[in-house]
This record gives C-alpha cells, structure tokens and sequence, in this order.
C-alpha cells in the first residue's frame, strides 16, 4: 500500500521536471532569437557605416582628381600665386559704396543705425542690467545711446 501512495508523487516529479526542462529550453530559444535580431540590427549598422565609408572614399577620389587636374592647378595659381597666362587679363569686381545723395539723409540714416544698433544692445542684454544703468548710470545710458 505504500507504494501506491509513491507513485502518483513521482508522476508529478516527473512532469515537474519535464515541464522545468521544456521551460529552459523555452528560454533558451527566446534568448537565442533576441541575440540574432540585436546581431542583425548590429549588421545593419555596420553596413550603414560601410555605405558612407565607401561614399566618402569615392569623394576622395574624385577630389584626388580635381587637384591633380589642370584646371585646378590653373586655378590655385590665379587665386594664391598671382600669376596669369599669356593673353589673359585681370578684372577685379568691386562692390560699389552706397554714397548718400546729400548730407542730411546720410546723418538721418546715420542716426537710425545707431538707435537700431542701441535697440539691439538692449535686448541682448539682462534685465537687471538695464535698470542699472538707468538708476545709476544715466551719463553711460546716454553715451550707448549716442555712439551705439
């Protein structure tokens, strides 16, 4: 009689046993499958890396070439050197000075730009600061405000 009571216990060991193994075994292949999709995304990456890698080269290349050219020769002797090929001229475009077409409107603008320039200066700087040189410092106040 005491064996039957025995059995029905090792049934259950058995199966609890079965069950843990088949659990890790669950696991295992979870763990597995999560290490090929990071291995996977780790791969993307590096091929994203080697796409730009091949792309920079390929630039480099193609900038090899420019300096090695002719043309760029010509070029950086021109613009460094100073130097010109026979027949060649040398024209310099310079931007032309805006002249105002009497003395008032010059020292009308004049004045915008220092009241802008002082606007400016003023919203650039802290609050604090402003109330100080009004209460304090009115002789500095109005020389911003004059020669801004």
């Amino acid at each position: 009689m005491a064996y039957q009571n025995l059995e029905p216990v090792s049934k259950q060991v058995t199966i609890l046993i079965g069950l843990t193994v088949v659990g890790f075994m669950a696991f295992g292949l979870a763990l597995s499958y999560y290490r090929n999709v990071l291995f996977e995304q780790t791969l993307e990456g590096i091929q994203v890396q080697n796409n730009g890698l091949k792309e920079n080269i390929a630039q480099g290349y193609r900038d090899l070439e420019y300096f090695k050219s002719t043309q760029y020769k010509d070029k950086y002797a021109k613009e460094n050197l100073g130097l010109v090929n026979p027949g060649e001229k040398v024209l310099i475009i310079q931007h032309p000075l805006a002249i105002a077409s009497n003395g008032k409107e010059a020292s009308e603008m004049q004045k915008e730009q220092q009241q802008a320039a002082f606007l400016e200066l003023l919203r650039q700087m802290p609050l604090i600061e402003h109330w100080k040189l009004y209460f304090f410092e009115r002789d500095k106040l109005q020389e911003l405000r004059g020669g801004a």
